[in-house]
């Protein structure tokens, strides 16, 4: 069985390889500010635990009901909120 932290690392991961980011953001400027929103080190780079917490905590703000889970429409505006720069 999947723990949520898996289940979360996977819907991101799948996400990204849809090419769900490139299409929210699609110029060097959004790329930036997306870097910028989720560098908590400020050393210039994503990691991967930078970005799992961000997408954690617009999960969190998203998912209002705290079912755990998303329809395409919900999932849509998730995606959306994910690469806005106030989070």
């Amino acid at each position: 069985m999947l723990t949520r932290k898996t289940a979360f690392a996977a819907l991101a991961s799948l996400s990204l390889l849809l090419g769900a980011a490139p299409v929210l953001a699609d110029d060097a400027k959004d790329h930036d500010k997306f870097v910028k929103m989720c560098d908590t080190n400020k050393d210039g780079m994503v990691s991967k635990d930078e970005f799992m917490k961000h997408a954690e905590k617009i999960w969190e703000k998203m998912d209002a009901k705290k079912v755990g889970k998303m329809d395409s429409k919900q999932f849509e505006l998730f995606l959306k909120q994910l690469m806005k720069s106030d989070g």
